[in-house]
C-alpha cells in the first residue's frame, strides 16, 4: 500500500522521504560532497561510526538508524542543486521479511524510531530547502509536503489514542437499543478493561524485556488484540448492516415516502462509521484497482531461463485478497504493540534483527613469486576456456538455487537466566 498511494504522491512533489537502501539508484554527482566536503555522502556516512560515538547525543543516534531518510533529505535540500526523487512505477524487489515477533518487534522498533527522529530533523531544518536551487513552485510544493508530512507524523504520535478511540465507538455503537443485543454493554465493559491491561503489559514488557526473552508473551498480546480487531470488525459489519435495515423499516412503517439511500445515511452513528470506513479501508482497494497491473514479469535470478513467479508483481490488486484480513488483525499490534515497544527503548540504537557490521582490518596478502625477469610478480588464475567460464556459471546458479542451511540459534545460558528473572519481575509488576 505505501508503494501504491505514499511513493507516487511524494514523487508529485519531487521528494519522497523514503527510499529503499538495497532498492535505490542514485546519479553520484548528486550523491558527491562539494569542495569543501560538505554533502550527501558526508551526513549519510557519519552514521558508520555515530552509533559507537560517546560524544554523540541520543536523538542524532536515533535518527541515523534511519540513515536512508537522511540521504533522501540531503539530496533534496543540498546547496545550489534541484535534484529530485522519482517512484518508478515499472520496478519491483522482493525482499526477505522477519517471520517471528520478536523479530518483527525489534526490526520495526529501529525503523519507527529512526523514521521518526529523521522526520523531526527534516521538518526543524526544513529551512535547507531555501539554499536549492529548486524552482519557487516547486519550493511552494515542498511546503505543502512538510504540511503533510507533519500531520502524518503527530497523528502517528496520538495513534495509541486513536486507535482505542474507534474501539470504543464501535463497541459502544452497538449498545443502541435499537439493535436488540441484550447484554452486549457487559462484554463490552469487559473488553475495553482487558483492552487497558493489555496495553499495561505492553508498557511492562517494552520497559524490561527483550522481545525474544518474552515470546509467548508478545504473541499471546498480539493474539489478544487480533481477537479484539475481530470484533471491531464484526460491530462495523453489524451496525452497516442494521443502520440500513432499521432506515427501510421506519421508512415502510411511516408508508409516506420510499426508501432511498440518502434515508440510510440519516442516521449519524452509521454515517461516521461507514465514512470512516471507507475513506480508510475503501480507498486501500480502489487505489490498488486503479494502479491494476498484469503482467508477465518474473524475477530473473542470473539467467532468463531461471525465473520466479511473482504473483503480487503479475496481479498488483491481489494483495487486497491475498492478505489484507491479515493485515488487519495485526494493525493494532503494530500500533499498540511496537509502537510502545520502539519509544519505551529510544536509547536501543542497535540495529535490531540485522547483526551489526564489523568490517575486519584484515584484506590478505598477495603473493608474488620472482618471474623471469627476477621481477617479483602476481599470478592470477583467470579462467579464458568457454568450459571452465561456464562451469563457473553454472557453480553460481547452484548456489543460487540452493536454499541456505537452517539457522542453528544457540542458547545464551546467562542470556535466558536473566531472560526468565526479567519475566517473573514483569509477570509480579502485572499482578
Amino acid at each position: 500500500m505505501s508503494n501504491i498511494l505514499d511513493k507516487p504522491l511524494e514523487s508529485v512533489f519531487g521528494y519522497i522521504t523514503v527510499l529503499p537502501g538495497a532498492f535505490s539508484a542514485y546519479r553520484y554527482i548528486a550523491l558527491a560532497n562539494d569542495k569543501k566536503g560538505e554533502g550527501p555522502l558526508k551526513e549519510y556516512f557519519k552514521g558508520e561510526t555515530l552509533h559507537h560515538d560517546p560524544n554523540a547525543d541520543l536523538w542524532t543516534k536515533n535518527m541515523y538508524l534511519a540513515e536512508d531518510r537522511i540521504l533522501c533529505w540531503e539530496l533534496v535540500a543540498k546547496r545550489d542543486s534541484a535534484w529530485v526523487l522519482q517512484y518508478q512505477r515499472s520496478a519491483y524487489a522482493v525482499t526477505d521479511v522477519p517471520d517471528t515477533a520478536p523479530d518483527l518487534i525489534s526490526q520495526r522498533r529501529r525503523w519507527l524510531n529512526g523514521s521518526f527522529f529523521a522526520g523531526i530533523h527534516s521538518s526543524f531544518h526544513f529551512g535547507y530547502i531555501y539554499r536549492s536551487d529548486h524552482s519557487i513552485w516547486r519550493k511552494w510544493w515542498l511546503h505543502v509536503e512538510l504540511f503533510y508530512q507533519t500531520f502524518n507524523m503527530i497523528f502517528a504520535w496520538f495513534g495509541l489514542g486513536n486507535y482505542y478511540i474507534i474501539f470504543n465507538i464501535l463497541t459502544t455503537s452497538l449498545e443502541d437499543s435499537s439493535f436488540g443485543l441484550t447484554g452486549i454493554k457487559y462484554f463490552n465493559d469487559v473488553l475495553k478493561y482487558y483492552y487497558i491491561a493489555l496495553l499495561i503489559c505492553c508498557f511492562l514488557l517494552a520497559l524490561g524485556n527483550r522481545p525474544a526473552g518474552a515470546r509467548k508473551t508478545y504473541a499471546f498480546i498480539m493474539c489478544s488484540f487480533a481477537f479484539i480487531t475481530a470484533y471491531m470488525l464484526f460491530a462495523a459489519g453489524f451496525i452497516t448492516a442494521k443502520g440500513i435495515i432499521n432506515a427501510r423499516d421506519a421508512i415502510e412503517a411511516d408508508g409516506t415516502s420510499e426508501f432511498t439511500l440518502s434515508d440510510v445515511f440519516s442516521n449519524a452513528t452509521f454515517r461516521n462509521i461507514v465514512i470512516s470506513l471507507l475513506s480508510t479501508y475503501g480507498l486501500y482497494l480502489i487505489a490498488s484497482l486503479i494502479f491494476f497491473d498484469v503482467s508477465t514479469r518474473s524475477l530473473h535470478v542470473g539467467a532468463p531461463d531461471l525465473s520466479l513467479p511473482c504473483l503480487s508483481s503479475c496481479f498488483q490488486p491481489a494483495h487486497m485478497f491475498t492478505s489484507f484480513i491479515q493485515y488487519l488483525l495485526l494493525a493494532p499490534s503494530y500500533i499498540n504493540v511496537i509502537n510502545v515497544y520502539a519509544f519505551c527503548n529510544v536509547q536501543d540504537v542497535t540495529w535490531g534483527n540485522r547483526p551489526e557490521e564489523k568490517p575486519s582490518n584484515d584484506l590478505g596478502a598477495a603473493k608474488l613469486a620472482a618471474g623471469a625477469d627476477g621481477k617479483a610478480e602476481l599470478d592470477v588464475a583467470v579462467p579464458t576456456d568457454e568450459k571452465d567460464i561456464n562451469a563457473a556459471y553454472e557453480d553460481a546458479v547452484h548456489v543460487l538455487e540452493s536454499k541456505s542451511p537452517k539457522e542453528v540459534k544457540t542458547v545464551n545460558v546467562e542470556e535466558a537466566m536473566t531472560d526468565s528473572y526479567r519475566t517473573i519481575r514483569t509477570n509480579v509488576s502485572a499482578a
